[in-house]
């Protein structure tokens, strides 16, 4: 399962940071998932649910927020939300766009002991 391999790498890398911050019990951990990202929302969470109290206490909740794909037209410029997996600018109706966001897996931030976040990226 993809999503187990992604929470795995999730976990560890929160890990580290929390070494790096000197230890604290992590409260939650806020992940956006873009639509073209190839994450199943709901496995990532099941994944998690499983895989994080081993980790963290089981207290430790996961924020997950689906990101849309959105576009920018090589063309006339013109940004726009992908829809139906329909890669075409809605102005000039152009074939050549740039995916600006929504094709990612990224770790927003970790909430230590409740006292602060930090904020991070992850692939």
């Amino acid at each position: 399962m993809h999503e187990r391999s992604l929470v795995q790498n999730l976990l560890r890398q929160v890990e580290q940071i929390v070494a790096a911050e000197g230890g604290g019990q992590v409260a939650e951990i806020c992940v956006q998932a873009g639509d073209l990202s190839g994450v199943e929302p709901l496995l990532f969470q099941m994944a998690f649910a499983d895989m994080a109290p081993a980790v963290f206490s089981s207290s430790c909740q996961l924020a997950l927020e689906v990101v849309p794909v959105t576009a920018v037209c090589s063309q006339c410029d013109h940004r726009f939300e992908i829809v139906d997996f329909q890669f075409r600018c809605p102005v000039c109706q152009a074939g050549s766009v740039q995916v600006l966001q929504g094709d990612e897996v990224k770790l927003i931030s970790v909430t230590i002991n409740s006292k602060h976040s930090i904020e991070g990226v992850a692939s």
